[in-house]
């Protein structure tokens, strides 16, 4: 099954290596896979002081775990994405976080399900119809 994966997912994996989505992300290969625009990318690099001083970690050891997690990601040029699917995604963030726009739009590209941990942003889209979006919990009975 292809599943979507947004930033705070890949973070939480980053920043609890030992923790449950860490393994959902290492050791679902044959249960999932996990898609992600390349924007994450730039998330990463956006957000590494933080994840540095939340982490605790050398800067080769987050260089490590990331590079670990991300080989499990498939990447996806967000340019490959169609106009009209772009804007279907912003009309369903625009009230909750434009952000989640690439995430969205990958996931309507796709037709698969997007995984986050973000609860407001669940809850914007299923007010809107959107039901294509997967918790943790969820995610874990799944595999």
């Amino acid at each position: 099954m292809i599943i979507v994966v947004d930033t705070n997912i890949i973070f939480s994996g980053v920043l609890n290596p030992n923790g449950r989505i860490s393994d959902l992300l290492l050791n679902s290969f044959q249960s999932f896979d996990f898609y992600a625009p390349t924007f994450i990318l730039e998330e990463l690099k956006k957000h590494r002081g933080k994840l540095l001083q939340i982490s605790k970690l050398e800067e080769h050891e987050l260089d490590f775990i990331q590079g670990v997690i991300i080989k499990k990601v498939k990447l996806i040029d967000i340019e490959n994405i169609s106009s009209k699917i772009w804007e279907k995604s912003l009309n369903l963030v625009h009230d909750v976080d434009e952000f989640d726009a690439p995430f969205i739009a990958l996931s309507l590209q796709l037709k698969s399900p997007l995984w986050t941990g973000d609860k407001k942003l669940i809850r914007g889209l299923n007010k809107k119809g959107f039901n294509l979006v997967l918790d943790t919990k969820t995610i874990s009975k799944m595999r």
